[in-house]
């Protein structure tokens, strides 16, 4: 790894072919969107305030970077930006976390003064990543959602718990410099829902700069919970240019999430585009602006009837997925950022053209493998279940993408695996609670 901090970095040059700044190299996305630049000769470079951040040792990456932490210390992180760009003017950069978009967008005239980029306005970005404006959006384009509340006192919560039948998720308004991180909480009986959010209130904050942009982003959503959610995900992707007129995507289901309840995905299998969905994630990007690259979650709330659950307007965890699919996205936004639009519409039509393959598969490996063990430790791994996985594994061998493993770039695998192990080693009774769940 060609490891450099901020000072010692290289005073780059405007190249004839501008290179990418990719930050938040632990997720699985940057990796991906690394690979698939440097497959088509752009130089990458990737920063993360932790050097053992697996995305910094890949071979895609021509300088690895140390940054502040974006989440933790946003403005630094935003002058770390702007310092790098006086210093490389014309780098691409795009957004690669829900922390990094909203910062991008908060800061977009300020940083489009050297870099090239694709960034939304502020309230676009704002729109997507606030589930509370999101579930409003998304009724004006006929996109429906679970049923969400934002109370004002325990008055409202009792109005929540006599309005429905529950249960419920306790959830935050955005991720977006959410300190805890924490997707969510939920609570069955109506007895507890006032008790569980006060909680849920007193354990989360956002960073000052989103509290100054929002007084009001602290007090948290309840939102009815689908009890076949973690079963029933689908996911749609792709990318929407500034106009609005060109568009393409990809679909796919979550077939397996880490925890089960409330999670990440660790299994993603090929699905058919719904024309309906995509028609309408198109209707919803042109109300709020949105333009780039989006994935977008769905639950099946019942049969053929689907709810919006997230939308996230960036680079995203699967990312490799599409890539693999013929969908490339980070060369679809990078077209875009440098202004090569007639290439762009032709990359559009001939992605969309590609008939999707059915056998395609995506996995988190070295995690799916963790978790399987995790659960069988717990004494919850059911009987049959770890051989019904490996079944699913085998049945999708041909066209499997991994999120981490390439025989060719094997670095970030051997740190994401240590890397895996060590957090959950940290944080034992998180974990503990983890498995069980599932």
């Amino acid at each position: 790894m060609n490891a450099i901090t901020q000072h010692e970095g290289p005073q780059l040059a405007r190249a004839a072919t501008p290179g990418v700044l990719l930050t938040a190299a632990t997720a699985y996305g940057t990796l991906a969107a690394a690979r698939s630049l440097d497959r088509a000769g752009i130089d990458v470079v990737m920063a993360d305030p932790d050097w053992l951040a697996p995305g910094l040792w890949s071979r895609a990456v021509k300088h690895s970077l140390r940054c502040p932490d974006a989440s933790t210390q946003p403005e630094a992180f935003v002058q770390w930006l702007l310092d790098f760009g006086a210093r490389a003017p014309g780098t691409v950069l795009y957004a690669t976390t829900d922390d990094v978009a909203w910062l991008m967008a908060r800061n977009r005239e300020r940083l489009a003064r050297n870099f090239l980029m694709y960034q939304p306005p502020l309230a676009a970005t704002t729109a997507l990543l606030n589930k509370w404006q999101l579930s409003r959006a998304c009724a004006a384009v006929g996109l429906e959602t679970p049923r969400t509340w934002l109370p004002e006192d325990d008055t409202a919560l009792r109005h929540v718990r006599e309005d429905s039948a529950g249960p419920w998720v306790i959830k935050p308004q955005t991720q977006a410099l959410f300190a805890s991180h924490q997707k969510g909480q939920l609570v069955r009986d109506g007895r507890q829902l006032e008790g569980a959010y006060h909680a849920f209130e007193a354990a989360s904050s956002h960073a000052l700069a989103m509290r100054q942009a929002d007084p009001g982003i602290s007090r948290p959503l309840v939102q009815a919970f689908c009890e076949t959610a973690a079963d029933h995900i689908y996911n749609l992707s792709g990318f929407i240019d500034e106009t609005g007129s060109l568009c393409v995507a990809r679909a796919s289901r979550k077939v397996l999430q880490w925890p089960y309840r409330l999670g990440i995905g660790l299994c993603f299998e090929a699905a058919e585009v719904q024309p309906e969905l995509s028609a309408g994630v198109a209707r919803l990007c042109r109300r709020v602006g949105h333009y780039g690259a989006f994935e977008v979650e769905f639950v099946e709330a019942s049969p053929k009837h689907w709810e919006l659950i997230d939308f996230n307007p960036r680079f995203y965890g699967e990312l490799g997925f599409d890539v693999a699919r013929g969908l490339d996205l980070p060369r679809l936004v990078y077209l875009a950022a440098t202004g090569q639009h007639a290439a762009l519409q032709r990359a559009v039509e001939l992605m969309g053209l590609q008939p999707p393959r059915e056998d395609q598969a995506w996995c988190n490996r070295l995690q799916f493998e963790l978790v399987l063990g995790l659960r069988r430790v717990a004494g919850v791994l059911p009987p049959g279940e770890a051989e019904r996985w490996r079944a699913w594994l085998w049945d999708h061998r041909r066209g499997l993408v991994d999120a981490v493993l390439d025989r060719r770039d094997w670095r970030p695998a051997l740190v994401d695996g240590a890397m895996g192990v060590l957090a959950r080693a940290r944080h034992p009774r998180g974990t503990w609670r983890a498995a069980h769940e599932a």
